[in-house]
């Protein structure tokens, strides 16, 4: 059975990682399959001979009929610039598809529930992304349904459409006019989580960081208060940690050990689009933190210690 749902599969390096994501696509049989190579690195030996490998090997192994379209570049744009517009090159030859980066390894379950649940909320502008990710401790977790929403569009093996990423802003221009009280309120009750948000998207606007693109794709979702689905149980392992990561080098990372499963359908739906807070609140902790709030008293009783401190060491 070919699979009707679009395919973007961007890759770089990573030869056998690249070889097993692929793998699982060519079980799937999809019926459009877009590829997508960010160019080597000069500075970085044998780069080059990979990218190319790489690039070969996926075209000699598609051997099922579908339509291909390739990004191959010349030149490095990079981990932020490369995956972004390789997405963005994507939405312009379709309306909806399934994404996944070369270590980023799905199981048979996240094919089926992606193109369910991108039929099912193809037009409610209320839901951002499919995401094939859960991180929660306890699997399967102790719903009723099959998966649940999230204010965290996570992307490690995600299907989208295009009406999410339209607008998508890799330096978010638009931060000074946001209404920040109203984003923080949507994020989190708890100031200590929100304002870990509102400091980061500061940070990017002030910085432009050029080695990232998730986080302007969450603030894209955050503003416009959307909400991700989530599954019931993890579908997707990343199995790109290691020594030549470039933000994930740990390999006994939590987040690195998160093991599949495989779902049964038909797929048992939420009653209502509700975000499940508690799921957030675990996933903001563990994977992100929370920024210290300094009450009023917290203030003065730090700047009478420091005076203290001036007088005594005078």
């Amino acid at each position: 059975m070919l699979l009707s749902v679009p395919i973007l599969f961007v890759v770089f390096n990573k030869v056998e990682e690249t070889k097993k994501v692929f793998n699982v696509i060519r079980s799937q049989k999809p019926l459009r399959l877009f590829i997508a190579s960010d160019g080597p690195r000069l500075e970085k030996k044998g780069e080059s001979e990979k990218c190319q490998h790489i690039r070969g090997w996926i075209l000699d192994n598609i051997d099922w009929e579908c339509e291909v379209k390739t990004l191959f570049r010349d030149f490095n744009a990079g981990c932020g610039r490369g995956p972004s517009d390789a997405i963005t090159w994507f939405f312009q030859h379709v309306d909806e598809g399934i994404i996944l980066e070369d270590d980023c390894l799905p199981n048979e379950s996240f094919f089926r529930f992606c193109g369910e649940l991108l039929n099912r909320y193809r037009d409610n502008e209320q839901v951002s992304i499919i995401s094939g990710n859960n991180f929660q401790p306890i699997q399967p977790m102790p719903i009723q349904s099959d998966y649940y929403f999230s204010v965290f569009p996570s992307s490690n093996g995600w299907a989208t459409w295009k009406r999410s990423w339209q607008g998508f802003d890799f330096y978010i221009n638009n931060w000074p006019t946001i209404n920040k009280k109203s984003l923080s309120g949507f994020l989190f009750t708890e100031k200590k989580y929100s304002m870990w948000w509102l400091n980061h998207f500061q940070w990017l606007y002030n910085n432009r960081p050029n080695d990232m693109w998730d986080f302007q794709f969450h603030y894209l979702c955050m503003v416009r208060k959307q909400l991700a689905v989530i599954p019931r149980v993890n579908l997707v392992k990343n199995i790109g940690y290691g020594p030549d990561a470039t933000h994930s080098q740990d390999p006994n990372n939590y987040f690195a050990n998160v093991p599949t499963h495989n779902l049964s359908f038909p797929l048992i739906h939420p009653n209502f689009i509700d975000r499940n807070i508690e799921a957030d609140i675990f996933i903001q902790r563990t994977l992100f933190g929370e920024t210290e709030i300094v009450s009023y008293y917290k203030k003065l009783k730090r700047f009478i210690k420091s005076i203290i401190r001036k007088k005594i060491s005078r």
